[in-house]
């Protein structure tokens, strides 16, 4: 047991090795690199740098942990995407269904410049999945299990996105609730493609209702009266009730794969 916590602890300083140099990173003041653009792909590179450095110090390599390119690879990431953007959709909906917030086009949009930034949200989806679904999720999962492994990058993934400047308990409810989601899609399809598309599709419906950057807004969502405490707390509490069912959707699932995974593994383990 003692040795499996150890491993657990070494998986981690990855992911917060990670987020060490992304602090770094974000005291240089540099106005041309945005997360949106050139500054996405230069951190995605650096996942993958520090992936092959924490590989190749265990003797493995990317291939070994299902870093690969596969024919399924495509199809897996679309679906996820398609799943990702209904999925998002339909909490959208929800939210306009029961408050008094609309969509409203964005007459000031270019509509082609909208969608071609959107391409950015591909290596910042792929760089979270890489550091928080990659080499420390698998070695955590191996060692300790599947929970440890939800819970501690859960609280790593709100840490890393306190970049935005909310609370962390409201980044725990927030990005840490969907790393459960992305956490059961990972070990589920065996690799990244999936997760990957379902993020990416996640953040880019958001992006297209002006949850990310207003460069990437098509839709505003707006309050159809003027603003008020009560209408405010109204939509907030819409959006808590939606991300408690999230949170309870990630837990059955997670401990429906563990318990899943144990019968298999006990399975095999009798006919062996």
């Amino acid at each position: 047991m003692k040795d499996k916590f150890i491993q657990a602890l070494t998986a981690l300083i990855l992911p917060i090795s990670f987020i060490g140099i992304l602090f770094v990173l974000n005291t240089v003041p540099i106005a041309s690199i945005s997360k949106y653009g050139l500054g996405g792909i230069i951190v995605t590179g650096i996942a993958l740098l520090i992936t092959y450095f924490a590989l190749k110090k265990d003797k493995k390599t990317f291939k070994d942990i299902g870093f690969c390119l596969e024919r399924k690879t495509p199809a897996r990431f679309t679906v996820g995407f398609f799943m990702g953007a209904f999925i998002t959709v339909l909490m959208l909906t929800v939210v306009i269904s029961f408050s008094n917030l609309v969509l409203v086009y964005n007459t000031n949009t270019n509509i082609l410049s909208a969608i071609f930034r959107l391409l950015a949200f591909f290596p910042l989806a792929f760089m979270e999945e890489i550091i928080f679904r990659g080499y420390a999720f698998i070695k955590i999962n191996k060692s300790m299990g599947l929970w440890p492994a939800q819970i501690l990058l859960a609280i790593l993934f709100a840490w890393y996105h306190d970049f935005t400047g909310l609370t962390f308990f409201g980044q725990l409810m927030g990005p840490g609730i969907w790393v459960l989601i992305y956490g059961v899609a990972a070990v589920w399809s065996k690799g990244l493609a999936f997760p990957t598309g379902l993020h990416m599709a996640i953040n880019v419906v958001l992006a297209l209702v002006g949850h990310k950057d207003d460069r990437h807004s098509v839709w505003n969502m707006e309050y159809t009266a003027e603003i008020t405490p009560v209408l405010r707390a109204q939509s907030e509490n819409i959006g808590l009730i939606i991300q408690i069912c999230i949170l309870i959707i990630g837990v059955v699932l997670t401990e429906y794969y563990r318990r899943n995974s144990l019968k298999n593994d006990l399975s095999y383990e009798s006919s062996a």
